[in-house]
């Protein structure tokens, strides 16, 4: 998924309401493409885990289709 597509950000806006409550101020966007898009680095580490999540059950069910 490329860190400037729509699924990238409605990925990230997902994120966001399931994780509302917690810091989720963003980086400048040229630092997303190493991977830091939050400023907490808990809540990056976070969103890391359910980016994967997401290309982990998108690859599943692409496999699935095939």
């Amino acid at each position: 998924m490329q860190i400037t597509s729509q699924e990238h950000y409605d990925l990230i806006a997902q994120f966001d309401r399931q994780f509302k409550g917690w810091r989720l101020d963003k980086e400048p966007k040229t630092l997303w493409p190493r991977g830091v898009i939050y400023q907490d680095g808990h809540v990056n580490q976070l969103f890391d885990a359910f980016r994967k999540g997401y290309a982990l059950h998108k690859g599943i069910t692409n496999l699935k289709d095939a």
